[in-house]
């Protein structure tokens, strides 16, 4: 139910700010931040201990959140686009939209994978760090270089795209692995 709301607030403030289409980098951190109560569950509640010592290996029990946050992040991430789309007309720069939500959303979940697999006790609040941190290089990057945002530019996004998604499907990788040989992924709190 929490995160429903969430959803909705963070698809609101978009709705108000996201006047045109390279303020959308800015809020797309929010939907990490969105799943990150998922994600850090068993070390919120002080629960890893228990997940470890279970029949799925810890690496499965992150590989399975990670998939439901990615299927809400998707379906939040989506609903943004098809408004921004409605609501601006901008159809014929769709392709440029995903991109622009697609880099800060892959680098942020990127950070949040890293510092649950490297991080002991401050992962979480890294984690939530590098998401405003983000929002604010995005709202930056917008406002300081808007060149980087036309039509010209749509080669820089696709190579960051593909850059991040590899470093994101090698790190999904890893927790495969991980959770083929029953080894946790991340550290135990």
């Amino acid at each position: 139910m929490l995160t429903g709301s969430y959803f909705f607030a963070v698809c609101l403030v978009i709705g108000i700010f996201a006047c045109e289409p390279e303020t959308m980098p800015m809020f797309m951190p929010l939907f990490v931040l969105a799943s990150m109560p998922v994600i850090f569950k068993g070390q919120y509640y002080k629960m890893s201990e228990i997940e470890a010592v279970t029949r799925t290996s810890g690496a499965q029990m992150i590989l399975a959140r990670l998939i439901l946050a990615g299927a809400a992040n998707l379906l939040g991430i989506t609903g943004i686009l098809g408004i921004e789309v409605c609501c601006q007309d901008a159809g014929k720069e769709l392709g440029q939209m995903i991109l622009y939500c697609m880099v800060p959303y892959l680098i942020c979940m990127i950070l949040m994978l890293r510092m649950i697999r490297l991080r002991k006790k401050e992962n979480m609040a890294v984690s939530t760090a590098g998401v405003f941190g983000s929002c604010v290089f995005w709202g930056g990057l917008a406002k300081t270089m808007p060149w980087l945002y036309q039509v010209s530019a749509v080669g820089i996004w696709i190579i960051a795209a593909m850059l991040f998604a590899v470093f994101f499907i090698k790190e999904i990788y890893f927790i495969i692995e991980a959770g083929k040989e029953g080894k946790m992924y991340g550290i135990i709190v």
